[in-house]
This record gives C-alpha cells, sequence and structure tokens, in this order.
C-alpha cells in the first residue's frame, strides 16, 4: 500500500479528508487533512482493511446516550470529548476519530464502525498525489 498524498510505501495508513476528496495516506501526510479512520493491511496478503463509520452513526450515538441514561456531560465525562463535539457527532456535523468512535461503540455499546477489505487487482495502478505534485 502506497500513500496517495507522497507516494511512500506504508504499512498502516490513515484516510483523510481534504477539501471533498478522501485519500489514503501515511502518517506525516495524514496532518494535511482530517482523518476519518485508519487503514492497516494485513502481512502477506495485499488486502486492505479500512474502518469506517456507518451511516446514521449520530443517531446511534444519541439513541445510545439517551437509553444508557447519560446527559451530554456525564457521557463527555466517561469518553473525555467535549460536550460541543459530542453534540455535534450527533448531529453529524463533526465527524469522531476511529479512536473516539471506538470509546463511544464501548461506552454505549453500539456500533458505529466498521470494517471493509479492499482487494486490489494484480494490474492495478493508480497515479498518486505524489507523481503529480511535489510537497513542500
Amino acid at each position: 500500500m502506497y500513500c496517495e498524498m507522497c507516494g511512500t510505501p506504508i504499512e498502516k495508513g490513515y484516510l483523510i479528508e481534504v477539501e471533498g476528496a478522501r485519500l489514503t495516506v501515511c502518517e506525516r501526510c495524514a496532518e494535511r487533512g482530517t482523518v476519518i479512520s485508519s487503514v492497516k493491511r494485513k502481512e502477506g496478503s495485499r488486502k486492505e482493511t479500512y474502518a469506517n463509520l456507518v451511516i446514521g452513526f449520530g443517531e446511534r450515538i444519541r439513541e445510545g446516550r439517551k437509553r444508557k441514561g447519560y446527559s451530554l456531560e456525564e457521557l463527555s465525562k466517561l469518553v473525555s470529548i467535549p460536550p460541543k463535539v459530542l453534540k455535534g457527532m450527533e448531529e453529524e456535523r463533526i465527524y469522531p476519530t476511529i479512536e473516539q468512535a471506538r470509546k463511544l461503540e464501548e461506552v454505549l455499546e453500539i456500533s458505529i464502525v466498521e470494517e471493509e477489505e479492499y482487494v486490489p487487482h494484480k494490474n492495478d495502478f493508480t497515479l498518486t498525489l505524489g507523481d503529480v505534485v511535489r510537497v513542500r
């Protein structure tokens, strides 16, 4: 697997969003966008595993919080996420990091992260951003 921004080979990468585009990048390039999920490559395989948020994750967070009887402030203390950010997540204006999502899943006993596998074809060639632009 290669970073789609700089072209560096990577074992563990990040799916980020930069100006509406989603890219799989290395740790260094992840700083250049909003991290959506982590991506890992399984040993001895060309399969790549992506962890993505499910559609409607905000509603699941809200329902889980209400089912457990937590206020935003109480949940905030349990997961170390500010109440305003949690409210934004419930309204899906703010996307949690995968680490935050996993913590919410654990505390609220919900499922908001799904893992997907992608197996590239033998002759796959993808042009990376690193092939086109020079990073300063």
